[in-house]
């Protein structure tokens, strides 16, 4: 059983779809939900023949309208479509057997337009991260490049078929107002879900793409859509998800320094994610020749395309050699916009140069570190019981870490010839204690301008402090992740600058430009 939705405001769309709709089903029950969003009333009696029920949703809008009908769907199923589709016989059963095997989440189709060319099989990232629809106007839709079922990292919302619960866990981003809604939705789905998202080759279907568009008068996606696509996209660029198309094509030959310098792990990155690429070695196959950095290439291979990489440029130093190299090579990879603005100081041409940055290793992140001061006595009242519970309860600890100023806490031990730079390398004092007379270390604490997470007990009442209940567990985790959530908050609003700069990111963004270089 499931349940088709769709947004429409022309009888002429919905006449196309829901008269190729028998054939593309066949017996499985269904139901259709239509956001109307035409001048005149709903046609229900022209579909009076077909399971269907209109709601009408206004304003116009691809994803808040969707989302309505989500909620609205009796099935446990959704495949959301366009309504300017017109199905192949047995397009929605295969898609369904599909979408029924095991770790799959989301099915596309195999999309043309009426001339018979590609309009979907697929959609990939580019080095800019931009999102492209593979092989789009260039190939028949029976190519072999596509005739066979693929996991791609995003599918397009003119087709898309996925579980009716999981798809409202995420919904359509209604901050799009007209385009990028299902590239997001396809990437946050990855990052929740451990499924993959599937083309499905023999899904066919005719798509007059952009029939819905004109009707609205939108033509162009507006720069807000590509903001919001890009940060997404950005993610997953860093989280290794993004999947490259052929990516077996590409045969790399790296020349850089020796291991154990920062050059070499360049390489090593993008060499390791690929099936066939070497470093420092001869390969008499390679199709990719590229030199990090540009220092390292002395003379054109006899074969394959020839790349280089470009830092800093010194006048004094080697400045002969940079602009020698990047007017020979094939193409410039700038690590900077300033590296890049220096090859075009020399007339390298802007289609001759990609930017790509490498940024932090994704264990760099934000955390906010608790220290421990003082010593654990018989009995248990400084309350090492609650320190062992917080180490032991994974929620909390997730970006947190809990330090002492000796082992007896049984947590990491930061030493300090100076205790005033112990105080001052935490982000906030823990006193655990049940009883205290003092403390002296919540004294120090605040004396250097650190704040304790600290039960009312001794003097403490009496100063500054963040406040949980004595002894108490729960109270002691509440605050602790509270305030955890504002530290955090803070720290990413820094943090998001190096979102998409990483290993990761570095090495999907070559992949993709080698892909690029080689198709044209």
């Amino acid at each position: 059983m499931i349940s088709l939705i769709t947004v429409s405001r022309s009888i002429e769309n919905l006449d196309g779809l829901l008269s190729t709709l028998k054939d593309a089903i066949g017996d499985i029950p269904y139901e259709v939900l239509c956001s109307w969003n035409g001048d005149d009333s709903p046609p229900v009696k022209r579909f009076s023949d077909i399971n269907i029920r209109f709601k009408t949703i206004k304003p116009y809008n691809f994803s808040s309208n969707n989302n309505e009908l989500a909620k609205l769907a009796q099935y446990s199923t959704l495949l959301i479509l366009n309504d300017d589709i017109e199905f192949d016989p047995y397009c929605i059963v295969n898609a369904l057997k599909l979408f029924s095997k095991p770790k799959c989440g989301i099915v596309g189709a195999n999309l043309r337009y009426p001339d018979g060319k590609v309009q979907h099989a697929g959609m990939f990232i580019d080095e800019k991260l931009m999102p492209y629809h593979y092989l789009k106007n260039q190939a028949d839709f029976k190519d072999p490049r596509i005739n066979f079922d693929r996991e791609v990292p995003a599918v397009t919302g003119a087709f898309m078929l996925i579980d009716r619960e999981e798809f409202l866990s995420i919904q359509f981003d209604e901050q799009c107002e007209v385009a990028a809604q299902d590239v997001i939705l396809c990437l946050e789905y990855r990052e929740r879900y451990s499924k993959a998202i599937m083309y499905c080759h023999d899904a066919r279907a005719i798509h007059f793409e952009n029939k819905t568009r004109k009707l609205f008068d939108q033509k162009l996606t507006p720069p807000n859509d590509i903001r919001i696509m890009k940060e997404s996209i950005a993610r997953q660029f860093s989280n290794e998800v993004i999947t490259h198309p052929n990516s077996s094509t590409v045969k790399l030959r790296i020349v850089t320094e020796k291991p154990g310098w920062i050059m070499h792990r360049k390489g090593l990155e993008i060499a390791k994610r690929l099936s066939d690429s070497r470093i420092n070695e001869d390969f008499p196959d390679a199709n990719i020749h590229y030199y990090i950095n540009y220092g390292y290439f002395n003379k054109r291979p006899k074969h394959g395309l020839v790349v280089a990489n470009f830092t800093h440029f010194d006048e004094s130093l080697h400045a002969d050699k940079w602009v020698a190299v990047a007017k020979e090579v094939d193409h410039c990879v700038a690590v900077s916009e300033e590296a890049a603005n220096n090859l075009r100081r020399f007339n390298i041409p802007d289609e001759k140069i990609s930017v790509i940055k490498v940024g932090a290793d994704v264990s760099f992140k934000p955390k906010m570190t608790v220290g421990i001061v003082g010593r654990v006595y018989n009995g248990g009242r400084k309350g090492e019981h609650l320190v062992k519970a917080l180490t032991n309860d994974p929620d909390v600890m997730q970006g947190l870490k809990i330090v002492a100023n000796n082992d007896s806490w049984g947590v990491p031990v930061w030493k300090f010839e100076d205790m005033s730079d112990f105080y001052r390398a935490v982000d906030f004092l823990l006193v655990p204690s049940l009883i205290e007379g003092g403390p002296v270390p919540f004294m120090e604490a605040l004396a250097t301008g650190t704040l304790a997470i600290a039960p009312p007990i001794g003097v403490i009442p009496e100063f500054p402090h963040i406040e949980y209940k004595t002894g108490d567990y729960d109270s002691l985790k509440s605050v602790i992740t509270t305030t955890k959530k504002h530290y955090l908050q803070n720290k990413h609003g820094l943090s998001k600058y190096m979102l998409h700069h990483n290993w990761s990111s570095w090495a999907n963004q070559h992949i993709a430009l080698f892909q690029r270089l080689l198709s044209n």
